[in-house]
């Protein structure tokens, strides 16, 4: 079904390629103030082109690429967009795939058609098709040449050419990202690199490229890639032996980090990397307990709470020359809480 449906998509992404479609709603964010609740008529690496209303004779705004941040559109509301969501809401990714596919061949609006390619071929990749992912990468860029997902689709396409055993090929898009200047381009190079290179147990060049990328990031600005990376570069970091920098990556990630489950994440991680030695399982203790008490800090939270009663048993195992009776009591009366 996925086969055809493909076919029947690439087709029509050719066919009507340039087609115009009804415009989007959503939000653009410039440096120092927003548009909100605008109908984005557009968008491309050019600019964005949005009117204040819905209406095909309405009179456009276009910003070049360079005058705004980004924009944040509404969630579609095509029919089999929304069941593509449904779909990969419960990990059913074939199913989601097809969906979303189905959405690509709507006269809905340009977003979602063009979204629809997007996520179908990140479904597809997590359903284990990667030919198919490919060819829903090419139905994107065939719809629209100038999208500005261009760095996200060049990543996801080294993820498809290393799933079919291409790690040269993957290799060389992920080289090309890192390459660029633009922070999202160079980062999801640099997850790509790191990916690869760690699958084929090269933990110092995983670090060595995670760390070129990560050291651009902005703690806020770019809160999402800046934890994502950091986690990245950590693990690499630990699995190369480099124990003093994994500690240094976790210690900007744990207190520097935006978001509460980064943070969280990274005392998690932090913990882990203590836990191997008796001499440090109290202040490994001690990062897991303010992971567990973090208000946001999601699924985080919940792993510290299993690692804080696993290091309170090892604690409660030390030595008396490491820990005396009556502290191993108050670890346990915490515990017991």
């Amino acid at each position: 079904m996925i086969r055809s449906l493909l076919v029947c998509c690439l087709s029509l992404a050719a066919v009507i390629a340039g087609e115009s479609l009804p415009s989007h709603q959503g939000t653009v964010v410039l440096a120092d103030r927003v548009m909100a609740n605008v109908w984005v008529v557009s968008e491309s690496t050019d600019g964005v082109v949005a009117t204040l209303d819905d209406k095909r004779d309405s009179p456009t705004s276009p910003l070049e690429r360079k005058r705004y941040l980004r924009v944040d559109y509404t969630t579609p509301k095509e029919v089999s967009w929304l069941r593509g969501e449904a779909f990969a809401a419960k990990g059913q990714w074939a199913e989601a795939a097809a969906q979303f596919l189905e959405s690509t061949t709507k006269k809905d609006t340009w977003y979602t058609r063009e979204n629809g390619f997007l996520r179908a071929a990140e479904a597809l990749l997590l359903a284990g098709k990667p030919d198919d992912a490919i060819k829903a990468i090419d139905g994107l860029l065939a719809f629209n040449p100038k999208t500005v997902q261009q760095a996200r689709l060049t990543y996801l396409r080294g993820q498809a050419l290393a799933k079919k055993g291409d790690a040269a090929g993957a290799l060389k898009a992920y080289g090309e990202l890192a390459k660029k200047s633009d922070v999202e381009s160079l980062s999801l190079g640099a997850l790509g690199q790191g990916e690869l290179l760690t699958a084929e147990a090269k933990h110092d060049e995983a670090a060595k490229a995670l760390a070129a990328a990560f050291i651009k990031l902005d703690p806020g600005k770019d809160s999402a890639l800046f934890g994502q990376i950091g986690v990245a570069l950590a693990a690499a970091q630990q699995a190369a032996g480099q124990t003093e920098p994994a500690v240094a990556t976790l210690r900007r990630l744990a207190y520097g980090a935006a978001d509460g489950p980064t943070r969280a994440r990274a005392q998690v991680a932090w913990a882990k990397l203590l836990a191997g030695a008796d001499a440090t399982l109290f202040e490994a203790f001690d990062h897991a307990v303010i992971a567990l008490s973090a208000r946001d800090g999601g699924s985080a939270s919940t792993e510290a709470g299993t690692l804080v009663r696993q290091l309170g048993q090892k604690i409660d195992k030390l030595p008396e020359a490491l820990a005396s009776g009556e502290l191993k009591a108050e670890y346990r009366r915490y515990l017991s809480r």
